[in-house]
């Protein structure tokens, strides 16, 4: 994707119904979706080199089958990758070592060789190694992408341990274009650190309940990274003096406004405004009132600035019986409904949390006759019942927190409807699909 191209055509603004009540204040919801065009033909073969910095965690818990899948996770990594493309390859427990630089992968037999020599240590200093993984990227030429990929099964013990510092760190090496993605294993992981760490850096968060599970985050982001035509992208909106804006998403801030999913081909990113419009400022009935202004901006694959033309909202005024009468938008609903059980899931995580399995399940019992005629939404309340009834809190929690942020911060496919089953049948991107459960590794 070139700069100069242009994508306004491609941003559109969805009220949740067509018009303003007159004589009173509104809420009007909009659904702000960035679609991107369909992969061009040899796509895959005009993106520049990506780099990548692989961090594995061998602590003493990673011992056995842990380890060995995410030495498998690694060699598919380079089995996906170009010989072009950089890799470094980091590993750690109390200390750090880096295996190999960020050099281009060759034939990679060499890079093999060394993940294959990882052994379990002991400790978790998940810092250090990522911060490794960071050193080995900010030498790379080019402004092509840049990525450390973290997996860990602990807690981080020794080194900085402190989740929002390093957080900050992830945002600030984002800012420079190094950006990070998490992987968490098992149920002893820090679930806030790496999904913190994750949303800071730019990056994806994924987990895998146990060893087999893991590989198929692996697949979702190196065929996402595959795909990708725009990064770093960014949403600002403004509305008329005295309204009022609100994100309904779970998005990462910044300082002018919300940083939406990285675009690939053929999908969409998406959010949901909540604008409030004060009655004093509505026209005459039967006038159009401007309502929103949103501008999207982000980074070719190249390092470019892509600046996308602003687009705006207004919306007629009507009578209350008419406004009364107009018919709220099925997708803008649809996306309604997630944001309302990604809420509902944060609210049995807390629960969850305090112990209290009585209010989980109270939760959960609301949740599921409030959203029964949602498909993905049903189906993933119906994993988190099963996995409640478990009564083991850190599954349970770790569970709630990445379905909940995968409801509410995901692309999603342009023509995505309620189905699953369509889904299921049709030639859908892995990182594209909705699961039930987000840890177990399969659709």
């Amino acid at each position: 994707m070139n700069a100069h191209l242009s994508l306004a055509s491609t941003v559109v603004l969805t009220p949740r119904r067509a018009g303003l009540c007159a004589g009173q204040a509104n809420t009007v919801e909009v659904l702000v979706r960035l679609q991107a065009p369909d992969a061009p033909e040899g796509h895959g073969a005009q993106r520049p080199p990506q780099a990548l910095a692989l961090v594995v965690d061998r602590s003493g818990s990673m011992a056995g089958r842990p380890l060995e899948e995410a030495k498998r996770c690694a060699e598919y990594v380079l089995a996906t990758l170009r010989p072009t493309d950089a890799v470094a390859l980091v590993k750690f427990d109390n200390r750090v070592q880096r295996l190999w630089p960020a050099a281009p992968l060759g034939d990679g037999m060499a890079q093999r060789a060394a993940i294959a020599g990882i052994q379990p240590g002991g400790n978790t200093n998940l810092h250090g190694g990522w911060q490794e993984g960071i050193d080995t990227l900010a030498g790379v030429a080019g402004q092509g992408l840049k990525r450390v990929v973290l997996l860990s099964d602990g807690q981080a013990n020794e080194g900085l341990t402190d989740t929002q510092a390093i957080a900050a760190q992830c945002a600030a090496w984002s800012a420079q274009g190094v950006t990070t993605s998490t992987y968490g294993l098992g149920r002893n992981f820090n679930e806030e650190l790496m999904v913190a760490m994750a949303r800071a850096g730019g990056g994806n968060h994924y987990y895998g309940d146990t060893a087999g599970d893991l590989l198929e985050p692996f697949q979702q982001e190196l065929e996402l990274l595959g795909n990708l035509c725009l990064r770093d992208v960014r949403l600002a909106a403004t509305a008329p003096e005295g309204f009022t804006v609100e994100m309904a998403n779970q998005l990462a801030g910044t300082r002018e406004g919300w940083r939406l999913p990285d675009l690939a081909w053929g999908a969409e990113a998406w959010a949901v405004l909540r604008v409030t419009v004060p009655a004093g400022a509505l026209p005459s009935v039967g006038q159009l009132c401007s309502v929103l202004r949103v501008a999207i901006v982000g980074q070719s694959l190249d390092g470019e600035a892509v600046s996308l033309e602003r687009t705006g909202l207004a919306l007629p005024v009507v009578a209350r019986a008419e406004f009364g009468q107009l018919a709220d938008d099925e997708l803008v609903t649809r996306r309604l409904v997630e944001l309302a059980a990604a809420d509902a899931l944060m609210a049995m995580r807390n629960a969850a949390a305090a112990g209290d399995w009585n209010r989980v399940d109270a939760l959960q019992e609301t949740a599921a006759r409030q959203f029964a005629g949602n498909g993905w939404v049903a189906a993933v309340l119906e994993a988190m019942q099963a996995i409640a009834a478990g009564r083991e809190r850190e599954h349970a929690m770790k569970e709630m927190l990445y379905s909940s942020m995968k409801l509410s911060s995901r692309l999603a496919a342009k023509d995505e409807c309620d189905s699953l089953q369509a889904e299921e049948s049709a030639a859908v991107p892995a990182f594209l699909r909705r699961k039930a459960s987000q840890g177990k590794g399969e659709f």
